[in-house]
């Protein structure tokens, strides 16, 4: 067992040696945890992170019908050599989630793990992401990737041309609309599940002559190629949107891509009730990427500041880290 990390059966103990205390703990392997991880080797603190996997979500090829996969996350060939970096001179990667945070007497902060064990940290950075809602109907896990979007400001511009429907009420659905009337042939916003939005920015998004709008309507299913038949998997895209409509009225939508917009879920409970929220559940963060907490910094989409954006969580997370430093070097 790495020196720094307890078992509960050893509390009670009497007081932990301080000397094994980590200067910081990284919760997160995605951009800004590995970029916070990078900037604390540099500083050579005692660091470790704690991730199941190093890299996050940053390699998605995305392909449409006619077009070749193709890499749309930018930044996403440094995350990697960053991931390579950090693999190779971080002593402590626990391949494991942080459960809760605690903060202690002394001002440190202790991580209980999901297998129990725990470690303690002066500091920590938060970058635990943020995960979509989903549908949860046929064919949206199958045609992620092949025409299925979670992410229309990362997609949009392949869209270009083509016909697509956007899911979801709340500004990031009128958004995506936004966009994608711009640079699509034909866009179907399907408002379902009624979430707050401005109205004014959405009846601008409904006046572009290519948007229909549908009102409620739910999503019966994602529909491909192989849908109605068996067809070879790499020639499998999304081809068409089922609909049902309140009085029972089935339509389908011939479309060739679909962007789920819902909310963003943020990966917030280790902390939940110990930093304070903005009411979508994001940690709420200063220009710093500071928490209302001493000691606690956060950085990348599970803050305020999401963008969706890998160089945005890259930056995020040299400003976390920097400022962490900073804050050691107070103590």
């Amino acid at each position: 067992m790495p020196q720094f990390l307890y078992n509960k059966s050893m509390q009670g103990h009497g007081p932990r040696n301080m000397d094994n205390v980590l200067d910081m703990a990284i919760l997160g392997g995605g951009p800004a945890g590995l970029t916070a991880a990078r900037y604390a080797l540099f500083a050579e603190l005692n660091v470790a992170l704690i991730s199941p996997d190093l890299g996050g979500k940053v390699s998605y090829p995305f392909a449409l019908r006619g077009m070749s996969p193709v890499d749309t996350v930018w930044g996403a060939e440094m995350v990697r050599e960053f991931a390579d970096y950090v693999g190779e001179h971080l002593q402590h990667h626990i391949a494991e989630r942080a459960a809760r945070v605690l903060r202690r007497d002394d001002g440190a902060f202790t991580i209980v793990l999901e297998n129990g064990q725990e470690a303690v940290a002066r500091s920590i950075i938060i970058c635990t992401g943020v995960r979509a809602e989903r549908l949860f109907v046929d064919g949206e896990t199958k045609y992620w990737g092949r025409g299925l979007s979670f992410s229309a400001i990362s997609h949009a511009p392949l869209f270009k041309g083509r016909d697509v429907a956007v899911v979801g009420s709340g500004d990031r659905a009128i958004l995506a609309v936004h966009i994608l009337s711009r640079l699509a042939n034909k866009v179907y916003h399907i408002a379902v599940r009624k979430q707050e939005s401005s109205a004014d920015l959405a009846n601008l998004a409904w006046s572009r002559p290519n948007v229909e709008v549908f009102r409620g309507w739910e999503v019966q299913q994602i529909v491909g190629d192989a849908t109605e038949g068996d067809v070879d998997a790499a020639e499998d895209y999304v081809r068409g949107i089922d609909l049902v409509g309140l009085n029972g009225e089935v339509r389908r939508l011939d479309v060739e891509g679909v962007c789920i917009q819902m909310a963003l879920l943020p990966n917030n409970s280790a902390v939940r009730g110990l930093v304070a929220l903005a009411d979508d559940g994001h940690i709420l963060v200063d220009q710093n990427c500071a928490t209302d907490l001493p000691g606690i910094f956060a950085a990348g989409d599970i803050t305020s500041t999401c963008a969706e954006q890998v160089p945005v969580s890259i930056g995020e997370g040299a400003k976390a880290s920097l400022a962490a430093w900073r804050y050691l070097a107070s103590l």
